[in-house]
């Protein structure tokens, strides 16, 4: 019998290709690069990498410009928003539509497990869907639009479906405290687009208070026009900034960034923790993922 890190990548190699209460809600999304406008963007991205970089990711000033992008705006409008991030402990239901159930279940897990030693906020999974305040649902293409719409209800309003791959959907309070959370994974579509794995780290990751997608901010999972499946070092010291104990949700832009900018000063070795914390992924620890 194979051993269960070599089953697990038997399994994900067929959808991970190499070449590869609340008084407010906000949606978050995966996009697939297929309609004119992904290659447009697949051909700027290799001109820009070509010129020269003007900051590295792990340049302080480059690293609060991208907590801005990502933890203080949204992906569909050009507004600000305060601190949007869990207080409470996080309990995850996977409500399973199609097949496949170990696989997915081993990919939320080892997630979950990455994110909680980045974080260091409580996850874990939920005794019962009644105890969850987060649901993962794996369905399929044919009916992910409708199972959406019923899940999310009239607080989801005009959700963005055209070019999107797979969604993510936040409940908070009106102090931006993060309640629920839910994340919608059309497997066969997201397996079409070799974008499974990448579907589960970003919405997940997405869902602990990161909801926008940024081009200017690379190398990230939180940017559509890259490759990143997996977590980079930069999006792990987004989410170790996010969950910093001294911010709170509801904290505006001009309270956080001084308190960034001194984490990130009196603490010079933050960029060589991140790498480490990037490489102890279970996605590639034990399946070898890049």
């Amino acid at each position: 019998m194979k051993p269960e890190a070599d089953r697990l990548k038997d399994n994900l190699a067929r959808a991970y290709p190499a070449d590869s209460g609340a008084a407010q809600a906000v949606s978050c999304h995966s996009s697939g690069a297929y309609h004119l406008l992904g290659y447009l963007a697949a051909g700027l991205l290799l001109i820009m990498l070509a010129m020269p970089v003007s900051a590295e990711w792990s340049d302080n000033a480059y690293v609060s410009k991208a907590f801005n992008l990502i933890a203080l705006n949204n992906e569909y409008d050009d507004h600000e928003y305060p601190v949007r991030k869990w207080h409470r402990p996080i309990r995850v239901w996977l409500d399973h539509r199609v097949g496949d159930e170990e696989l997915h279940t081993k990919l939320v897990q080892m997630q979950m497990m990455h994110l909680g030693d980045i974080t260091g906020h409580d996850i874990g999974m939920a005794d019962s869907e009644q105890s969850a305040n987060v649901r993962v649902l794996f369905t399929r293409q044919a009916t992910w639009q409708a199972e959406t719409r019923e899940l999310i209800g009239p607080s989801g309003g005009s959700l963005p479906f055209y070019g999107t791959v797979c969604m993510g959907h936040l409940w908070m309070t009106r102090q931006s405290e993060i309640r629920h959370a839910l994340i919608v994974i059309p497997v066969d579509q997201a397996r079409m687009h070799g974008k499974l794995l990448s579907c589960v780290v970003e919405e997940f990751s997405q869902a602990m208070g990161l909801p926008n997608d940024s081009e200017q901010v690379f190398p990230s999972i939180f940017n559509d026009a890259s490759k990143n499946n997996l977590l980079t070092p930069l999006d792990v010291t987004l989410l170790r900034l996010l969950y910093l104990p001294e911010i709170s949700a509801g904290m505006e832009g001009s309270k956080v960034m001084p308190l960034l900018r001194s984490w990130l000063e009196s603490n010079p070795d933050w960029s060589q923790q991140a790498v480490e914390l990037s490489l102890s992924s279970a996605f590639r620890r034990e399946l070898g993922l890049n």
